[in-house]
């Protein structure tokens, strides 16, 4: 059982090594103000994505239509790249309204669910799961080194967030997600 665990731990932290859901992760932790909530909401997401994987590799195993995935991915990463640059450049400043439920927990679960679906993490959890039959495990070994990516990345991104202008974080969260929907379209 350790194997497994270890395996997963060591595969989710080499997997999330400049991946491209970290880098959505460092903007959402640039725009807002509240790393825990960024992180709470990511690590949520990437929980129940893997989580789902798992369990399907586990039992059923699974293939996806990757082009599929990854041209619906990089095409929805770049529309919210391109409005982030619409909102930040266009001529009549509105002061932007509250919606009910946006909260950056709630954006950052919904944001990282999506650029999840179908991820190399969340396909090599599956395949591993597949591999093993060990679900729990492997689960465990993912979270946690999900965890300790996702914290590493929030907490410091909050820091770089408290020296910048305001103006400044929403360019670099625009560039990153249109950065982002590109690498996902390409690779």
């Amino acid at each position: 059982m350790n194997e497994p665990f270890i395996i997963a731990f060591v595969l989710a932290l080499i997997s999330e090594i400049a991946d491209k859901t970290q880098l959505v992760i460092l903007g959402l932790a640039l725009k807002y103000n509240s790393p825990l909530k960024v992180f709470s909401g990511a690590l949520l997401a990437h929980a129940f994505m893997d989580g789902i994987a798992i369990l399907l590799g586990a039992f059923f195993g699974f293939t996806l239509s990757s082009v599929l995935v990854k041209n619906s991915v990089g095409t929805v990463f770049i529309i919210l790249g391109l409005w982030g640059f619409y909102k930040l450049y266009r001529k009549t400043h509105r002061k932007e309204s509250r919606i009910p439920g946006k909260t950056p927990f709630t954006i950052s679960l919904l944001t990282v669910m999506i650029s999840e679906f179908g991820d190399k993490t969340q396909i090599a959890s599956g395949l591993l799961s597949a591999k093993y039959l060990v679900p729990i495990p492997i689960f465990m070994g993912f979270v946690l080194a999900l965890a300790a990516a996702i914290g590493f990345n929030v907490f410091v991104g909050s820091k770089i967030a408290q020296k910048l202008p305001r103006r400044t974080i929403k360019m670099i969260t625009a560039v990153l997600f249109v950065l982002f929907g590109l690498f996902a379209l390409v690779y």
